[in-house]
């Protein structure tokens, strides 16, 4: 009897030991203490010890510092989420790298900043399916750590050799063979020029000294990928700004207007510089080296100026406090916004009926991109709306996002309906204009006629030229005003101004004088309506137009205000510097307009499917930083990769490149 109530008192203790026994701890995101954490306790002496050699060996030849960890659950949030978030209270730079390995939940998440590593994203997914994946698969976990460090440690695979087709066929094609050969040493040539921008991208973009170390082509593409970053914090900013000075006014978003005026002035110097690189003036390399420092410095200084100002921004905007106000004032604007799409497309149906499509390039899918934007607003209201009702410890950042994400999406949403509406009144505008401008011109070349006719004319060579030329885009205009009036009216004011400005010249009459003050109000408006047009184009694709675009625009912006500034004291240049303007934007919509049709093309398909999924209009819009469009643009900057992890755009910098890797079940 005694020891039967021995047994059963043993066997209380252990079953109450079991009951209140966790089954496997979950941790939230935490501070890590050192490079190797083995919270899971998996790891025994000998096995910490060959990982920690690992790291110290990648340390010693990358300078990349690896940290791994090592917990039972990540307390309901995604391996990356709870990966990033781990990274960010661990103060973890754009040198460190991230292996989070949850052991109970059989999740894990391989976190790489770009700028750590030489390797490229595909070359950092392959050593995470392949090499890390299967290692824990097996419970191998010092094997996935060591596998981690050692495939950092390695660098980027070596370009590979000729297909499997192309060296059947060059058994029997010699010219096949030697097309192959030739496209092996192009892939070589842009994976070395990959790892030179990887390379590049570490050095401190301020210093001149130490960029005066790349080649000239790492610094060319350096500049190229800055510009865009750059120009994308920038207009990102500039949008989340006006939603907080309509909710807390101008006073206290003062010194946040400041730095974005800054950041816009110093930004517009680069592009200047960029303008100078891409003319048709050659440079001695010399000359070319010194601009494309001035670019990269000058870019560098303008993120510098919003990154500075991101934290405090974030603590004005505290958009987890009032979250579901914020939430409901957005549901409120989605309907609203969705009762616009109807009469936007009808107005564009009645503008293509009346006009040629390339008078409408700007805004012909314009209504289609909103509809996409609000389906992405309402998704992230509905998730955000969750996460405020069920607050759960870690998933603040995410309600953060999803705020953002939705605001961005409906101010572009709503943008991209206004450009409708701005299209549709400045081509009306300019076709209502267009006979009283073709009356004046005719008015210029019958004056011009006749001062040739008396004979010794001061400038008659140019003169005549001139109105040779105002006669030749009369009858353009008159044959095309009807399909294309805002075109038609670019070109009409142009050869107008050089008419005026020579007959002003030959004859000082007020009716000259009166004919040239007209021209420039018709130069200023034709030029800002195809500026403002291009500008709100590339704000609303940002993600996929690359530097080219942006450099003419920027360089349109500076020429239309040095025609405002001229305006009154020299309408001859004021009017040079208007139909500039006007024909830059152009160049500027021919450029962007082949980056979006080169990214449909190359992300999207001749079908138009593709892998973007139902993010694929936020990604174009810049709204969600991501590179599932980076290689349609001509010198995209960094991105997020592997994994497919993407997170909206916010006030401040650029954020310095993005993050390779991913992560998931194992």
């Amino acid at each position: 009897m005694r020891i039967a109530r021995l047994l059963s008192l043993v066997l209380a203790f252990l079953t109450v030991g079991a009951l209140v026994a966790p089954s496997a701890s979950a941790e939230p995101p935490f501070r890590l203490p050192g490079q190797v954490t083995d919270n899971a306790g998996v790891l025994n002496s000998a096995q910490r010890a060959e990982v920690t050699s690992a790291i110290d060996k990648l340390y010693a030849e990358r300078k990349t510092r690896l940290w791994v960890v090592y917990v039972d659950s990540f307390s309901g949030q995604s391996s990356e989420t709870w990966g990033r978030n781990t990274m960010r209270v661990s103060d973890l730079g754009s040198y460190d790298a991230l292996l989070a390995v949850a052991t109970v939940d059989r999740a894990y998440a391989f976190l790489v900043p770009e700028s750590a590593t030489d390797l490229s994203s595909r070359d950092v997914e392959n050593l995470r399916r392949n090499q890390i994946e299967p290692a824990l698969r097996q419970n191998d976990w010092a094997g996935a750590a060591m596998a981690a460090a050692n495939g950092l440690a390695e660098g980027p695979a070596g370009g590979g050799g000729m297909s499997w087709t192309g060296v059947l066929i060059a058994l029997a094609v010699i010219g096949l063979a030697v097309l192959a050969l030739v496209l092996w040493q192009r892939r070589r040539r842009r994976k070395r020029r990959e790892a030179e921008l990887a390379a590049a991208r570490r050095v401190d973009p301020t210093d001149p000294r130490a960029l005066a170390a790349l080649s000239l082509d790492a610094l060319d593409d350096l500049s190229r990928s800055m510009v865009v970053a750059v120009d994308n914090a920038v207009r990102t900013s500039e949008h989340e700004l006006e939603l907080a000075q309509e909710e807390f006014g101008e006073k206290d978003t003062e010194p946040f207007m400041r730095a974005v005026s800054n950041a816009k002035t110093t930004l517009a110097q680069a592009f200047n510089v960029r303008q100078q690189l891409d003319d048709a003036i050659p440079e001695t390399p010399a000359q070319r080296r010194d601009l494309l420092t001035r670019v990269v410095v000058a870019a560098a200084k303008a993120d510098r100026e919003l990154e500075a100002r991101r934290e405090a921004f974030a603590k004005l905007r505290d958009l987890v406090i009032d979250a579901p106000a914020r939430l409901a004032g957005m549901t409120q604007q989605v309907v609203e916004i969705t009762a616009r799409l109807e009469p936007s497309q009808q107005k564009l149906a009645e503008l293509h009926n009346e006009f040629d499509a390339a008078a409408l390039t700007s805004v012909s899918d314009n209504v289609d991109a909103a509809r996409d934007l609000l389906k992405f607003a309402d998704e992230h209201i509905t998730r955000g709306r969750e996460l405020a009702n069920r607050p759960v410890a870690g998933q603040q950042s995410e309600l953060v996002e999803c705020v953002r994400a939705a605001e961005s999406s409906l101010a572009q949403a709503r943008s991209l309906l206004d450009a409708v509406d701005s299209a549709a009144s400045d081509i009306r505008q300019a076709a209502a204009t267009l006979p009283a401008a073709i009356e004046d011109i005719q008015n210029g070349i019958k004056q011009a006629t006749e001062l040739l006719k008396e004979g010794d004319v001061p400038q008659a060579a140019q003169l005549s030229e001139a109105r040779d030329a105002a006669a030749a885009a009369v009858a353009t205009a008159q044959r095309t005003g009807a399909v294309d009036p805002l075109g038609a009216f670019t070109e009409l004011t142009k050869a107008d101004a050089d008419l005026d400005r020579l007959l002003a010249a030959v004859e000082k009459e007020r009716e000259a004088a009166e004919r040239l003050a007209r021209a420039v109000d018709e130069a200023l408006f034709a030029a800002r309506s195809r500026v403002r047009a291009v500008s709100d184009y590339i704000d609303t694709r940002r993600g996929i137009v690359g530097p080219e675009a942006r450099t003419r625009l920027a360089e349109a912006v500076r020429h239309l205000g040095a025609a405002e500034a001229k305006r009154s004291t020299d309408p001859a240049e004021a009017i040079a510097h208007a139909n500039g303007a006007a024909m830059l934007a152009s160049q500027a919509q021919s450029l962007a307009n082949a980056d979006v049709q080169n990214a449909q093309r190359s992300y999207m398909g001749p079908y138009g499917g593709g892998g973007g999924g139902g993010n694929m209009g936020a990604v174009i819009g810049g709204i969600l930083i991501g590179n599932i469009l980076s290689g349609g643009m001509r010198g995209g900057f960094g991105g997020f990769g592997g994994g497919g992890g993407f997170s909206p755009g916010s006030f401040g910098g650029s954020g310095g490149g993005g993050m390779f890797g991913g992560g998931g079940r194992f």
